[in-house]
Order: C-alpha cells, then sequence, then structure tokens
C-alpha cells in the first residue's frame, strides 16, 4: 500500500517538475494557496478558543481613565457644601 502511495507521489512530482515554471507555479499557487489559508484559519481558531480559556473572568484594577474619574469625583464631594 505505502508503495502504491510512494510511487503516485513519485510520479506526479517528476510530472511538475518537468513542466514549464510559470504553469508549475500557477499549480503551486492553486493547491497551496487554499491549503494554507485552511490551516491559518484553524490556527486563529486554535489560538482564538485557547486565549479565551486562559483569560482571567474578571478585570483587574480600573483602568487609569476610571481612577481619575473616581478621584475627581471624590474632589468634587469635598468641595461640595454639607
Amino acid at each position: 500500500m505505502f508503495d502504491w502511495i510512494a510511487n503516485t507521489w513519485d510520479g506526479i512530482e517528476l510530472w511538475v517538475a518537468q513542466l514549464w515554471f510559470p504553469v508549475q507555479f500557477a499549480m503551486v499557487m492553486v493547491v497551496l494557496l487554499p491549503i494554507l489559508r485552511a490551516v491559518a484559519w484553524l490556527i486563529e481558531r486554535v489560538v482564538d478558543k485557547l486565549a479565551a480559556w486562559l483569560a482571567p473572568r474578571y478585570r483587574a484594577e480600573p483602568t487609569l481613565w476610571g481612577i481619575e474619574d473616581k478621584e475627581r469625583a471624590a474632589e468634587a464631594d469635598a468641595r461640595r457644601p454639607s
């Protein structure tokens, strides 16, 4: 079985190697681009799922803008007459 696969692969490789270069290039692009695009999509999906799984379920301290807003609110409360 593996001999048949190896012989078939060698035959196809020899056939492609004997083609004119622009035809080789076009064939490689027609075959490889869809395969590589699918692999890139799969890697992206796996990384997204892994990142979502590893991400913390909560946010840490408020951002800098949130802290400044709290400080301004506290200052405004302190200035306001009782």
